[in-house]
This record gives C-alpha cells, sequence and structure tokens, in this order.
C-alpha cells in the first residue's frame, strides 16, 4: 500500500505548476515516473512520454524506444567491437538489460546519455572479458549513407571507411571511443562527459591524442584515401 510523504516542494515554471512529491511504494516505477515528471518539466526529453507509458503498463511502449535508438546504439558497439555479429548479440544483451531496469532511469541525463552509457559499458566489459582483442573488420552496409551513389563509389566509400575503422579499431579504448561519440556520432563534449562519467577537460584532451594518432596510422594512405575522395 502506498504511503504518500507530504510534498516537499512546488515551484513556478512557465506554463507549469511543478509539484515535486516523494512516494514510497512498493513499485519501483510510480517512482520513476514523477522524478522523470519533475525533470521533463525542467529539460524536455523526446522518450520520456514513451518511458512513462512503459513503466505505466503499456509494454508496446518499449518498441518505440528500440526503433528510436536500436541503430544508433548498434554503430556505437559495432565500432567498439569490430565485427557485426558481437555488435548485434550486444545490442540485443542492452535492449534486455534495458527492459528489464528501465524504472532504475532517474532523468537527471537525457534518456539517450543514459541509453549511450550502459551501451559503452557493455562495450567495455567485452572487451575486457578474457583479454578480448579486436581481429577482424567488417563493413556493415548499415553504417555507409545512402546518397543514391552507382556501386563503383559505393565500393570506394567502403575501402576508405575499411581504412578508417581499422585505424580506429588500433586506437586505445578510451580514445576510440571519443572518436566514434564525437566525430562519428556527433555528440558535443558535456553529452559525452555525461556518457563516460569524466570532465570535459578529459574528453577533448583524449580526443586531440586520438586524432593525432589517427593521422599518424592513417598517413600511408593519404594518397589513395585523396585519389578515392576525388574521383
Amino acid at each position: 500500500m502506498p504511503i504518500l510523504v507530504p510534498i516537499l516542494m512546488v515551484k513556478k515554471l512557465p506554463s507549469v505548476l511543478v509539484f515535486v512529491c516523494v512516494i514510497s511504494c512498493q513499485q519501483k516505477g510510480v517512482i520513476a515516473i514523477l522524478r522523470m515528471g519533475y525533470m521533463a518539466s525542467i529539460k524536455p526529453d523526446p522518450d520520456w512520454l514513451i518511458i512513462k507509458s512503459f513503466l505505466a503498463g503499456n509494454k508496446n511502449s518499449f518498441n518505440e524506444l528500440v526503433n528510436r535508438h536500436e541503430r544508433s546504439i548498434y554503430n556505437l558497439v559495432y565500432r567498439m567491437v569490430g565485427n557485426s555479429t558481437d555488435a548485434a548479440d550486444l545490442t540485443q544483451e542492452i535492449f534486455i538489460h534495458l527492459y528489464r531496469k528501465i524504472s532504475s532511469f532517474r532523468g537527471e541525463s537525457t534518456f539517450s546519455t543514459w541509453l549511450y552509457r550502459l551501451a559503452v559499458n557493455y562495450s567495455k566489459d567485452w572487451l575486457q572479458k578474457e583479454s578480448r582483442r579486436v581481429q577482424t573488420i567488417e563493413i556493415n552496409e548499415t553504417l555507409l549513407p545512402d546518397n543514391g551513389i552507382g556501386p563503383s563509389q559505393l565500393c570506394e566509400q567502403r575501402e576508405i571507411q575499411t581504412l578508417v575503422q581499422l585505424a580506429i579499431l588500433e586506437l586505445p579504448e578510451d580514445q576510440r571511443l571519443m572518436v566514434i561519440l564525437h566525430d562519428l556520432q556527433g555528440y558535443d563534449y558535456k553529452d559525452i562527459a555525461g556518457i563516460v562519467g569524466v570532465p570535459v577537460g578529459t574528453v577533448k584532451s583524449r580526443l586531440a591524442r586520438a586524432r593525432l594518432k589517427l593521422a599518424d596510422k592513417l598517413a600511408p594512405h593519404r594518397n589513395d584515401m585523396e585519389k578515392l575522395t576525388s574521383k
């Protein structure tokens, strides 16, 4: 039986009157919904209503979350582990974990930041388990842009992407992650700091070191890459 604790704070926001309550009950999902309701009123999260619906009992809402984030999570994991089979398996594990633990999302960051943090941790655990080393590289077509280009140009793009991906996989894990999140997936320094759990300054320094190493690794292929991109 839920026990209601008195209202702790009432705050007036533009067109929104927010009542923040703390509720002690057996179902953690209710607390999560209230926490997210407060956070969403401050900084709207496009996933919030979907999560709220899921925690309220609409299990079909989870499919919406998967559809919104599956591809980006797969791309992140794939670039970390280097092959599509393991990336697909890990992505499935991440969403199974999410289904079971989504009530632990407190709304203190955007849902995508929280989900990316989960994906990063899964990828790191996979790489560290039994001292795994990435030894294979496959270029998945879902990572290539669809610009209506012909077969020859698509082949050239794959050659370039293979060279770049191999160079990324040779980076230390923490630097590799900076390149993937910032240069390939477009996250800013602040978001990356939230995902990885390090200061913004650390993100910038790791990214700078990673770029220098990438430039060195790709230097022997510079002429070939310029020929491919100039055609």
